[in-house]
């Protein structure tokens, strides 16, 4: 099997200096493909050269890019941060991290509303899809996703880390959107959160680590890498009715579809 790690903060402060390391781990368990993050202004910036890095130190691994603000930056955000954004955006894979984040309230709630509302249109304009974070927002998430710019997106993208209940998994699905659980899935008060996975349709299901956080069991507690997403993978397995391959090969198919990339051969050994 191979894996693909669809959101990881390996151009963030925290990860970027030991990148390369945790790629080459992570190929070690059979993930070869990353999509790295950006997230505020250090990871924007950072983000290109780091995809290069791990692809030369990794002979066989894949790496890709984003371009987005977290809604926690969004009332740092100055012009020349976004206009790096809109810059990025043509060679980017996605647009994103970007969303609303009314939890930990670092920005203003309309500042967050108005920076969403401009990766949704840039996310329009170039035709890539989102990277969306949503946390205790998503009656706004889902009104401010509820416009043109996304019903006539054909691949719309993808809430990241999801954490919702079965009613919003329904309408994101209804949108376009895929559905990426993290390691919270492996997290014993997770129940309800595996009741929805259980029910994502295959072709609309995808896996990541968050890295540096949210490391899935037996490593939670720990800082989090791209090699963990396996573990994702395997408490994924043992709530679904297929088959490990063919949830394997689903979720290979799945990634690569979401980021518009060709799909490369899957190989069907064990993990």
């Amino acid at each position: 099997m191979r894996f693909f790690d669809t959101h990881c903060h390996l151009a963030g402060e925290e990860l970027k200096p030991v990148a390369a390391e945790l790629a080459a781990r992570a190929q070690a368990r059979n993930v070869t493909k990353l999509a790295v993050i950006a997230a505020d202004w250090f990871s924007l910036q950072a983000a290109p050269g780091v995809v290069q890095e791990l692809e030369a130190a990794c002979p066989g691994l894949s790496a890709y890019y984003t371009s987005g603000l977290h809604p926690h930056e969004a009332q740092t955000i100055l012009p020349e941060h976004w206009d790096l954004v809109v810059q990025l955006a043509g060679n980017a894979v996605a647009i994103g991290e970007t969303g609303l984040d009314y939890h930990y309230n670092l920005s203003p709630k309309a500042e967050q509303r108005e920076i969403f509302a401009r990766h949704i249109a840039l996310a329009a304009d170039t035709k890539k899809p989102l990277v969306i974070h949503c946390r205790e927002a998503k009656d706004e998430i889902l009104e401010l996703l509820t416009v043109p710019d996304i019903k006539n997106h054909p691949n719309p993208g993808i809430l990241h880390c999801f954490t919702e209940d079965a009613s919003m998994a329904g309408k994101l699905l209804d949108l376009g959107f895929y559905i990426s659980f993290s390691g919270i899935l492996s997290f014993r008060n997770a129940e309800s959160l595996r009741a929805v996975a259980k029910e994502i349709p295959l072709d609309r299901i995808l896996i990541e680590t968050d890295s540096p956080w949210l490391a899935p069991l037996p490593n939670r507690g720990k800082r989090n890498e791209p090699a963990f997403v396996s573990d994702v993978f395997d408490c994924l397995k043992h709530l679904r009715t297929e088959t490990p391959e063919e949830l394997a090969l689903a979720l290979w198919r799945n990634s690569h579809r979401v980021f518009n990339q060709t799909e490369t051969p899957f190989e069907e050994s064990a993990s």
